[in-house]
């Protein structure tokens, strides 16, 4: 009797392992392809992001039709989508070559914004700004180039 109890424990426990490394064997699966899911989720999720950054556009909005020289002119900007903006910064572009990188605006978070110009010559007709969004580590940058109509 004693015997056959032994061998009905051994065998129940048997039974029970094997059904419950059955079960484990199917959630370490069930967690395998949800893990494979949840990469192809954040992959589309950065990339529709991406579209939507890349699509984004400076519209300006000048005061006057004309500018003169040495006279302060307010040049009003939106970003051609209206919706939720991520933090950027304003930079104007400038010099030989627009070579340099000046930081005008910080941490702006409307979809719009104001860049004050006073050119001090009739020559300087030219403006370039660049907006710069980090997301995620990676900087996208919007440019705006404008040519404006400056008199004396």
């Amino acid at each position: 009797m004693r015997n056959t109890l032994i061998l009905t424990i051994i065998v129940f426990s048997i039974f029970l392992y094997s059904c419950e490394n059955g079960r484990i064997t199917e959630l370490e699966n069930t967690v395998s392809d949800l893990t494979k899911l949840n990469s192809k989720l954040i992959d589309s999720i950065q990339t529709l992001q991406e579209k939507n950054i890349s699509s984004f556009y400076l519209i300006e909005n000048l005061e006057k039709e004309n500018i003169k020289v040495n006279e302060t002119s307010k040049i009003h900007f939106d970003f051609g989508y209206k919706n939720y903006v991520p933090e950027y910064n304003v930079y104007r572009i400038y010099g030989e070559n627009y070579a340099e990188r000046e930081l005008i605006l910080k941490n702006q978070k409307l979809s719009e914004f104001d860049f004050e110009f006073t050119p001090e010559n009739i020559g300087e007709d030219r403006i370039q700004l660049e907006v710069a969004m980090n997301i995620d580590g990676i900087e996208w940058i919007i440019p705006a180039d404008l040519r404006i109509n400056v008199i004396d």
